[in-house]
């Protein structure tokens, strides 16, 4: 065992207050919820899962289901019910893809365009408040810290034979 890495006991392992597994857990399940609350208490009903898909599209619309999938970390089920639920509030829209019939690209509506100058705000203002207490270097080393375990995620990953 590398000197530098911490004991991998049971407590540290499975404690919610120690484990490092269940410390983001906990802390992403907060944020959710606290960031639905915000949208609600705003009059904007939109989800966390649906803020992070509304996020991807405005950074590059027309991106496939499964490449949307892939950036939000969702598997297909759960990505076409988002999609599902985005068209249904008018706010994105599927379209055949020009040179395959079978694959669809997403894009932003009008009022999926608009329901940025509404939610970015909001969004800004909740993160401004959860990260008060951080300076420039604990940002950097969560940022940092959270790269780390996504690397070896992905070693861990590609190490799994594809079915």
């Amino acid at each position: 065992m590398d000197q530098n890495q911490p004991g991998l006991d049971d407590v540290y392992v499975y404690d919610p207050e120690q484990a490092p597994g269940f410390l983001i857990s906990r802390t992403a399940m907060r944020m959710r919820l606290n960031l639905r609350r915000l949208f609600l208490e705003n009059g904007l009903d939109v989800t966390p899962e649906q803020w992070g898909v509304l996020l991807c599209l405005w950074r590059e619309e027309g991106l496939t289901q499964s490449g949307l999938a892939d950036r939000t970390v969702k598997d297909r089920t759960t990505i076409t019910r988002i999609l599902d639920l985005l068209e249904k509030k008018g706010l994105a829209q599927r379209r055949k893809d020009a040179s395959d019939r079978r694959t669809f690209r997403i894009h932003l509506t009008e009022a999926g365009r608009q329901a940025r100058k509404e939610l970015f705000p909001l969004v800004q203002g909740f993160a401004g408040k959860i990260y008060a207490d951080l300076h420039e270097a604990d940002l950097s080393a969560l940022q940092s810290i959270m790269a780390k375990i996504n690397n070896r995620l992905d070693e861990l990953e590609s190490d799994v034979a594809p079915a």
